[in-house]
């Protein structure tokens, strides 16, 4: 974020002010107390951002339109100027055809950008003057480009979030695949091979289409999960899982919930902005629901305080790292004592390509000072009780005026049945066999913030409550972002007509992501822009909230 200052004529102030200003700017904190936790003034819904009623960019129009339709996600990042947004599941016609036909569409997640120079002021933005995202073409066709970490990313593969050194471009990936097993040592040390976990779908050595875990015997669920060099189900196999804890639950729900996800982490190709090179793999239980930030200095010791300056990591420096928030999902069920509490770790920023993807998890506080262990085992929860089951994607940001991370996160999820998920819909995907004890609340878009990236978090509040889908109000009701087959108004969002959706279908919030590039101070107060998906219409919207200190 660029600070300006007013200049002109001011009182004197003390000198201690002066320095304390100055480091709250840069993010310098080492020697600063924390200050009260701000809290939620107003949010507005700016508009369609990309996708269904959005506008596109002139540069997607010529010498032909694209083929896009819609889109998901947008994790943002600065490179070179440009904010890069990074898409999942991106569609190139309303009734549901992923981008990148050319290749099976085995790879059907997009990306696009904004030029800072042109967009240097978010005072600017409005309804009436949104900026436009650039979306990324394949050379020479109207055919929207895809991103490939090196193995297929259909359908419910997506990135969880993209990061840059200055020079280079990384990004994080969601394969939604787990790692059979016959053994614990076939899962790395840190985690335990549930042999009594079989799956339905395809085996999890097929990239493509999906695998999900299951409990031997359930209805549907092949037990054995490794096959040998015949393609023969080896008996008593199954996944990796993080090792129950004392007393955790053991239904058939939470076994589910411990599963370990493959995430890969590369850096994009500067011959092909489409391939991501040097990828690394990371089996992950704690994190795979993970969101990244990097910092331009943060050390760590046993013994002392971390040294520390949360500005994003500029083009050099020896100590700049990505810090890691992760949850053990996107949906707990604190009914049945499985919420998703949150963890914390940190990597050393990639340079020149290579990708050493050592985490170091915080794994508690002694004597006032952060502790970090290489085991995932060890990594400890920093935010113990969580208080809403659908938390969804987070976003986290350093916000320098108020001297505090802010996480943004949370929204609603479809519960309507659908198609073999008729318990719960697509909540069932994330929650299993426990759907319909999930408390999914208000739908709402929640706040907490920290003075440090370990908290203590605080309190949960709400940024946007969209209102409830069988009433016409707030977001689902005229001008509101949110279809609801409720509202009849010439001024409401209109829907995604696919064979996917029901005709009770509505809109939800889910992914938000802070644009830290289009952070301002407003008076005492800061103003945030952020974009959200919305599911129904399918599409990323833009937000706009004022936080006070």
């Amino acid at each position: 974020m660029r600070t300006k200052l007013p200049f002109g004529p001011r009182p004197a102030r003390p000198l201690s002010v002066l320095v304390a200003h100055a480091l709250a700017v840069t993010g310098m904190l080492q020697a600063l107390p924390g200050n009260a936790e701000p809290t939620v003034v107003h949010t507005e819904f700016v508009g369609p951002f990309t996708g269904h009623d959005a506008a596109l960019d002139p540069a997607d129009l010529t010498p032909s339109r694209l083929q896009y339709y819609g889109t998901d996600l947008g994790f943002s990042y600065q490179h070179k100027g440009q904010i890069v947004f990074l898409f999942g599941d991106t569609w190139a016609t309303e009734a549901y055809a992923p981008i990148q036909k050319s290749t099976g569409s085995r790879f059907d997640d997009g990306w696009g950008t904004i030029d800072l120079a042109a967009w240097p002021d978010s005072s600017r933005i409005s309804r009436t003057h949104m900026p436009t995202v650039r979306l990324a073409r394949n050379p020479g066709t109207d055919e929207m480009a895809a991103m490939n970490p090196g193995q297929a990313m259909d359908l419910s593969k997506t990135p969880l979030h993209g990061f840059s050194s200055g020079s280079e471009e990384f990004a994080i990936f969601l394969t939604a695949k787990p790692q059979g097993c016959a053994v614990d040592s076939d899962c790395g040390g840190s985690l335990s091979c549930d042999v009594g976990l079989g799956y339905a779908g395809v085996p999890y050595t097929e990239e493509a289409n999906g695998t999900a875990a299951c409990v031997d015997g359930s209805p549907g669920c092949t037990n054995d999960t490794m096959s040998d060099k015949d393609g023969k189900p080896i008996p008593h196999t199954g996944f990796c899982v993080d090792a129950p804890r004392a007393g955790a639950p053991t239904s058939d729900g939470a076994r589910v919930s411990r599963l370990a996800m493959r995430l890969l982490i590369g850096s994009r190709s500067h011959l092909d902005p489409r391939n991501y090179e040097h990828v690394q793999a990371w089996l992950t239980s704690r994190f795979f629901n993970v969101t990244a930030r990097t910092v331009q200095r943060f050390t760590s010791s046993k013994n002392a305080a971390p040294a520390i300056d949360y500005r994003t990591a500029g083009p050099t420096g020896g100590e700049r790292r990505v810090l890691l928030w992760g949850r053990p999902g996107f949906v707990g069920v604190k009914a049945n004592h499985r919420p998703l509490d949150l963890y914390f770790g940190y990597v050393d920023l990639p340079t020149n390509g290579e990708i050493k993807w050592q985490v170091h998890y915080f794994s508690g506080i002694e004597q006032g000072v952060p502790q970090f262990s290489v085991t995932e085992r060890d990594a400890a929860p920093i935010d113990t009780g969580e208080s809403h089951d659908v938390v969804n994607q987070m976003s986290m940001s350093w916000v320098a005026p108020l001297r505090k991370w802010v996480m943004f996160y949370g929204g609603g999820v479809s519960d309507l049945p659908r198609g073999p998920l008729t318990n719960c819909g697509v909540l069932q995907l994330f929650a299993g066999s426990d759907c319909k004890d999930v408390a999914l609340e208000n739908g709402a878009v929640r706040m907490r913030s920290a003075d440090q990236p370990w908290g203590p978090w605080s309190a949960p509040q709400d940024v946007i409550a969209p209102g409830d889908p069988k009433v016409a109000l707030g977001q689902y009701g005229a001008g509101g972002a949110l279809y609801s087959p409720h509202c009849q108004d010439k001024a409401c969002a209109t829907p995604t007509r696919t064979p996917f959706y029901l005709p009770a279908e509505y809109g939800f919030f889910y992914a938000a992501n802070i644009i830290e590039e289009w952070t301002r101070p407003v008076g005492k107060d800061v103003e945030l822009l952020w974009n959200v998906s919305t599911w129904d219409p399918y599409r990323v919207v833009l937000m706009r909230t004022r936080i006070a200190p």
